[in-house]
């Protein structure tokens, strides 16, 4: 006589075990979501201090390169003669001393190791995506100037003179101009170079500038994700 088959209890077992894989895979994926989650917001911190250490030196080099076109113009003014030797010590210095602007370490890791996809807000990615591209055209761009005044600039100072001794220009004396700078502020190739320093500067600074405002957009963004 055959045994009647349980259907009902054969049902609920699988249920329940059914059930307990389901939840068993729940809670898992609950699981690895925090662990992803705490992950986002390591990342989102290191970013964060990156760029507020990219954002004060491109602050800084901004600075730097507006206040060195300034010093350009004027001693490539008619009213060059009235400045002191220090001005002009610190204009030649300007010309010839260039920045280069490197990328930091946080965003190019988190690119190269693919974890940018952790980062939930479509919007930041896309931006911390093409951040590199805004720094690499900086870079070239920085690369080229320093280029320019080494193999330029430099040498032409040098050649007719300057520096008249190892000082930095803070440590030279006040004083009217000195006859010889104002022969070599009239001769028409170092003119020249100097004009193209200056533009190359002041094209710095408006990149730089571009670049912070990213760079502050970014951080907003950033930090609105961060947890209190």
């Amino acid at each position: 006589m055959s045994k009647r088959i349980p259907w009902t209890r054969v049902f609920l077992e699988g249920v329940v075990i059914v059930g307990s894989i389901l939840l068993a895979f729940g809670i898992q994926a609950w699981w690895d979501g925090l662990q992803d989650r705490e992950e986002e917001q390591e990342i989102l911190v290191g970013l964060e201090a990156e760029f507020v250490d990219l954002q004060a030196r491109l602050q800084r080099w901004t600075a730097y390169n507006r206040w060195g076109a300034g010093m350009l113009e004027r001693v490539l003014s008619d009213s060059v003669a009235t400045l002191q030797a220090p001005s002009i010590d610190s204009a030649f210095s300007a010309a010839t001393v260039v920045n280069v602007l490197d990328q930091g370490g946080a965003l190019e890791a988190l690119l190269s190791s693919g974890r940018l996809e952790l980062i939930r807000d479509r919007e930041i990615r896309a931006r911390l995506a093409k951040w590199p591209d805004w720094l690499e055209d900086i870079h070239t761009n920085d690369l080229s100037a320093r280029d320019f005044a080494m193999r330029e600039i430099a040498p032409f100072l040098a050649a007719h003179g300057w520096p008249e001794y190892y000082c930095p220009p803070s440590c030279r004396p006040p004083g009217p101009l000195p006859a010889p700078y104002l022969t070599l502020l009239r001769d028409l190739e170092l003119r020249a170079l100097l004009i193209s320093r200056r533009r190359w500067m002041l094209g710095s600074a408006r990149d730089h500038e571009a670049a912070d405002g990213e760079a502050t957009a970014l951080l907003e963004m950033i930090r609105a994700q961060l947890r209190p």
